[in-house]
């Protein structure tokens, strides 16, 4: 499993139950990057989706609420959630939020971040991946600007 997303200079993800900000580079990298692939995230955020499920992805929710969910399947706990993974061929993201993020970090091994260089004052955090020993940087892209932000496309590994 593979861990995307995007995270400014504080380790911050998120804020009032949102991303930090819209960034259009970030988004056509997520929507291309996990395109025919299967997306694993909390009740929350698919609820955040403005157009539900995902087009052209498997959608797949882990939440507490066994609720079903029209366009996803729905696991109440990561055990069978990990079952139902183990048996797909595609591959997976873990699309967040927070606590989704932390309870499935132990099981990837490999994280895609977009680094924002900027702090927004966020209210949810990410572990420092770049600075801790289980992790190594794979790949950097170049610094780009979009909507006025300076980020970059980092790819660690599990070591």
């Amino acid at each position: 499993m593979t861990i995307i997303l995007v995270m400014d200079n504080d380790c911050a993800i998120g804020k009032n139950g949102d991303l930090l900000y819209r960034l259009p580079e970030d988004m056509k990298h997520f929507r291309e990057t996990t395109k025919n692939s299967t997306v694993i995230m909390g009740r929350k955020t698919y609820e955040s989706f403005p157009k539900r499920p995902l087009p052209d992805r498997e959608n797949l929710v882990l939440s507490r609420n066994s609720k079903k969910i029209d366009g996803a399947r729905v696991f109440s706990d990561i055990k069978s959630l990990l079952k139902y993974a183990d048996s797909l061929e595609n591959r997976m993201f873990v699309i967040g939020g927070g606590e989704i993020y932390k309870q499935l970090l132990p099981y990837c091994d490999e994280a895609l971040i977009t680094r924002v260089y900027e702090s927004f004052g966020g209210d949810v955090f990410f572990s420092d991946i770049e600075h801790d020993p289980e992790w190594e940087l794979a790949e950097a892209s170049p610094v780009i600007e979009t909507n006025g932000k300076n980020i970059r496309f980092l790819r660690f590994l599990r070591k």
